[in-house]
């Protein structure tokens, strides 16, 4: 069985010193930007939503690697029209999703990220009540980053542990030294509270926050973790990062699996039913039984939903 690795971007050998990547994220971070927080919201979704449409059909080469990816998770004849319409959906989604978080901090300003689905909330807030905080686990949805910005203004925020020096294969050197690092800081803006897995004391910090009886928020399907596990999933071995698990255990914090689906004009937000450590026996079962639970969760909503699931490939 293949593994994940192999569809998730290039070495840094070989970059052009300014590379096409580059250009488009100084667009999208500064006449973008711009424009987008100045057009009337209907006016920026479109204008969004016709990027969307004109970049999925531009993007030959990475939809080419997407379709191979999707060839061992669907592998089917049956399942060729379903590849190809997910291959196309896929980037459109994408495209739509950086449009929203350019607007996140304006709709929350105003008030206008309303429709949200919260479903089973009073899992989360019967976990959040036995005073040890909660430990929310998802996977890379493209509705993520709108999901948690919309629990933060409802009055749930969690800190998110991130990988703050995200690769960028197909960067050119100076987007590697300059823009991606305006990227990331833009990220940190809307995403609020954050610990980054290069900090050497991000275990500290966690424990701390569960201790105050706050939220951490970290992505199982990113394997940022000293304890990195595989597992077979959507046609691949896959690494899960397992060290998330492993700190609920020794502070005692329950896990809830959260799922997330839409963008910035619609969500549906949904906790799945806690797992309590005292459950299990010993710290190693509890992590095992959590991550396993957590995947399952995952592997169901991507193939429910295969064009919303972030990792497919990195472009």
């Amino acid at each position: 069985m293949p593994k994940a690795e192999a569809f998730w971007g290039d070495s840094a050998r070989g970059r052009p010193l300014v590379g096409i990547k580059d250009l488009a994220w100084l667009v999208y971070l500064y006449p973008a930007r711009w424009l987008t927080n100045r057009l009337p919201l209907r006016a920026a979704y479109a204008l969004w939503d016709a990027l969307a449409w004109l970049g999925a059909a531009s993007l030959r080469a990475p939809r080419r690697k997407l379709l191979a990816r999707l060839q061992l998770a669907f592998p089917s004849p049956a399942e060729a029209p379903l590849r190809e319409k997910v291959a196309t959906q896929f980037f459109r989604n994408a495209i739509v999703r950086f449009g929203g978080d350019l607007l996140l901090p304006r709709l929350a300003r105003e008030g206008r990220l309303r429709q949200v689905d919260l479903i089973r909330l009073e899992r989360l807030t019967d976990a959040i009540g036995k005073g040890k905080g909660a430990v929310l686990v998802s996977g890379h949805f493209m509705a993520s980053r709108a999901a948690q910005h919309h629990l933060a203004a409802a009055g749930y925020p969690a800190t998110s542990i991130r990988n703050l020096a995200p690769l960028s294969g197909s960067m050119g050197r100076l987007g590697e030294r300059i823009v991606r690092r305006r990227y990331v800081e833009f990220l940190s803006e809307i995403i609020g509270s954050e610990i980054s897995v290069d900090d050497p004391n991000r275990s500290l910090k966690m424990m701390a926050r569960l201790r105050a009886g706050g939220l951490i928020n970290f992505h199982v399907d990113a394997a940022f973790s000293r304890a990195v596990v595989e597992r077979e999933f959507l046609g691949v071995t896959y690494p899960f990062g397992a060290g998330g698990f492993h700190l609920a255990w020794l502070v005692g914090a329950p896990v809830v699996p959260l799922t997330c689906l839409g963008n910035s004009r619609a969500l549906r937000i949904e906790f799945g039913e806690p797992m309590y450590p005292a459950d299990w026996p010993d710290r190693h079962a509890f992590a095992a039984a959590a991550l396993d639970r957590v995947a399952q969760i995952i592997e169901q909503q991507v193939r429910r939903a295969p064009a919303e699931w972030d990792l497919w490939i990195r472009w």
